[in-house]
């Protein structure tokens, strides 16, 4: 079978992550047969899982937002899962008013995520604009940490990867393990979904070879991706089972208002390193 090489670009707020997979279609000589085992799908299911939290995030949030990290007092918590989501849903309707009242627009992403010990804590990505102080009072519950978005080279996937693949219970518990089909977050209705495009001409295996082989592809991702830049160096990897090339590209503008931020604080902290030295 002829291999040809698919390209997927997810455009999201001022990012672009690239994948690039080989596909095959009948002619030229057949590859050998391989089966994906369980654990490598189940691998792959929680990888995409990841990977489309993160789109989101991006796609929706800006450094002008905030992280919030909600934990129960011992008076508050739930008694059972039942509660606990009546706990979220009750919330979600308290920042809804609160967010109306602030004539501002409201996107939140939840993610519900349980200790080592099984004791139920929330993580959300919301819309910036509102004080700390109300949105505490909008918890009640317990303790609310409060911290803007930190936007990279890279955005935020650090942060995306670690909400999205927060497990349901502690490590021994298997038979708290999510349940099949299970949505690890869930979001307000007015989120909007990343653009997507995909297309099996951009890339051949002689581009790809270029790019294993060049010591800074950056020139070559600026023809292909006019106007944005590389995070870092790309995944490139060959696969000896398939005989063929994966890719995978993080790029981002540089114009961003998130990386003007980004370098604020970079300023501000070399200045304090300064200031250290001369005391």
């Amino acid at each position: 079978m002829q291999c040809r090489y698919r390209e997927k670009i997810v455009e999201a707020g001022d990012m672009l992550f690239i994948s690039v997979v080989p596909t095959w279609r009948k002619g030229g000589k057949r590859r050998g047969k391989f089966r994906t085992t369980s654990e490598d799908q189940a691998r792959y299911n929680e990888k995409q899982a990841a990977l489309r939290f993160q789109f989101m995030i991006h796609a929706n949030f800006t450094s002008r937002d905030f992280r919030l990290d909600l934990t129960y007092n011992n008076r508050y918590l739930p008694a059972d899962e039942e509660q606990f989501l009546r706990d979220l849903r009750n919330f979600a309707a308290r920042l809804r008013h609160l967010y109306r009242e602030a004539g501002i627009e409201l996107k939140y992403a939840i993610v519900r995520a349980w200790s080592e010990k099984g004791r139920p804590h929330v993580h959300i990505v919301i819309t910036g604009g509102v004080p700390y102080k109300a949105i505490k009072e909008c918890w009640g519950m317990g303790i609310v940490s409060w911290r803007p978005l930190e936007f990279d080279e890279r955005g935020i996937c650090d942060l995306g990867f670690y909400y999205a693949t927060q497990k349901r219970s502690g490590k021994t518990a298997k038979i708290h393990e999510r349940a099949k089909g299970e949505r690890r977050w869930s979001g307000s209705r007015n989120l909007i979904r990343p653009a997507e495009r995909t297309n099996t001409t951009r890339y051949s295996r002689k581009a790809l070879e270029e790019i294993a082989d060049s010591g800074n592809p950056q020139e070559i991702f600026n023809r292909r991706y006019p106007g944005y830049w590389l995070s870092e160096f790309p995944s490139i990897r060959w696969n000896d089972v398939c005989k063929a090339w994966y890719l995978d590209a993080v790029l981002y503008r540089p114009d961003s208002d998130n990386l003007a931020e980004y370098a604020r604080r970079d300023e501000d902290a070399a200045r304090r390193r300064k200031r250290k030295v001369r005391e």
